[in-house]
């Protein structure tokens, strides 16, 4: 499998930034890695598996204790992060799509294939295959990334 294009949708596909970024996150390349953090306005302080999708990798905040499945797509504007000043983060299941803008907080888990809206606010536990909206609105369509 081709680790640019997504399996389910091929508009979804990472650009060399992208692949750049998740190389040297990865890698603990400090000088690049913050540099190209710099460039696009965003912290990512976890390990992030090869098939992980940035198709728009600006303004991406992911707490350092965050769990990341594989073949997830975070887009840009996304927070994975904890809340109350706690060191709990958000643990994202296999095959989740997180659209633009989504607000991930606390010590939650994101089953594997939901679907997080655009500028969705999500606090508690999402079952596998669900489609959140709004804050923590599940709907009752199964996701398309199941």
């Amino acid at each position: 499998m081709d680790m640019t294009v997504h399996g389910k949708n091929k508009w979804i596909r990472n650009s060399r930034l992208a692949n750049t970024l998740i190389f040297c996150v990865n890698r603990n390349i400090p000088v690049i890695s913050r540099m190209l953090m710099i460039v696009l306005h965003c912290d990512i302080f976890c390990r992030l598996p090869k098939s992980t999708y940035l198709p728009h990798p600006y303004g991406i905040v992911i707490h350092s204790n965050s769990q990341i499945g594989e073949g997830v797509v975070i887009n840009h504007q996304v927070t994975l992060g904890g809340r109350d000043l706690t060191a709990e983060s958000p643990n994202i299941g296999d095959r989740v799509y997180i659209g633009a803008g989504a607000k991930i907080l606390g010590g939650i888990s994101i089953g594997e294939g939901a679907s997080i809206g655009a500028n969705a606010v999500v606090t508690k536990d999402v079952p596998a295959g669900v489609t959140v909206v709004g804050a923590n609105r599940h709907l009752s369509k199964e996701s398309f990334y199941v």
